[in-house]
């Protein structure tokens, strides 16, 4: 099974995913990091060094066994994601 490193990366810093996940494939790689991403924009991680993310102004990045970046989620479109789908589910049941 393929290893991926997740990366958040800032303008100021790069810090590595301190696991290496065994993923099936680039997919399952992108939807952890989709989780990831949104984690970080609900500012509901708990993984030192990674308050910075707090802000829609950053990238997580997976990388393969060679090192080589094969997928990014930047932070301000999981932010503008959120929003939306916040904004959706609260009009969702809101109609009488």
């Amino acid at each position: 099974m393929p290893h991926y490193d997740l990366y958040v990366r800032t303008q100021s810093r790069r810090t590595k995913y301190p696991r290496r996940l065994n993923l099936p494939s680039v997919e399952a790689a992108h939807e952890v990091a989709l989780r990831l991403a949104r984690i970080l924009v609900e500012g509901r991680s708990s993984w030192e060094g990674v308050a910075f993310a707090a802000c829609d102004d950053f990238t997580v990045e997976a990388a393969d066994e060679a090192g080589q970046i094969v997928l990014t989620v930047p932070g301000r479109w999981m932010w503008a994601h959120l929003v939306q789908t916040q904004v959706s589910s609260s009009h969702d049941g809101s109609r009488t």
